[in-house]
C-alpha cells in the first residue's frame, strides 16, 4: 500500500473521519494526560484533626501513635483547560 491507501487504514469506515478513528482518539487521550491537560487531580482545602475534634484553624503540630484522625480535601480534575469538581467513591 502506498499513498492514500495507507492513510485510510486508520479512518472509521462508518464516518469516514480519521477525527473518529479509535486510534486518533486513543492517541489524542495520551498526549493530553502527558502534557497534564487531562486526568490530572490536585488537592486543596486540606484540614486534618483528632477524631472528635473540632477544627480550630489550627493544625496540630503532631499526633500520637493509635490516634484516629480525620483527613479532609476537596479533588478537582484539570478538563478543557479549566479544574472542575472530581466527584469519586473511591478516595
Amino acid at each position: 500500500m502506498c499513498g492514500n491507501d495507507a492513510m485510510l487504514m486508520n479512518r472509521d469506515p462508518a464516518s469516514d473521519s480519521i477525527k473518529s478513528s479509535p486510534n486518533y482518539i486513543l492517541c489524542t487521550e495520551m498526549v493530553e494526560w502527558n502534557l497534564m491537560e487531562r486526568g490530572v487531580l490536585k488537592m486543596s482545602n486540606i484540614k486534618h484533626n483528632k477524631v472528635g475534634d473540632a477544627w480550630d484553624g489550627n493544625y496540630p503540630e503532631n499526633y500520637k501513635r493509635q490516634v484516629d484522625i480525620e483527613y479532609f480535601a476537596d479533588f478537582e480534575m484539570k478538563q478543557n483547560g479549566k479544574w472542575v469538581p472530581y466527584v469519586a467513591d473511591d478516595i
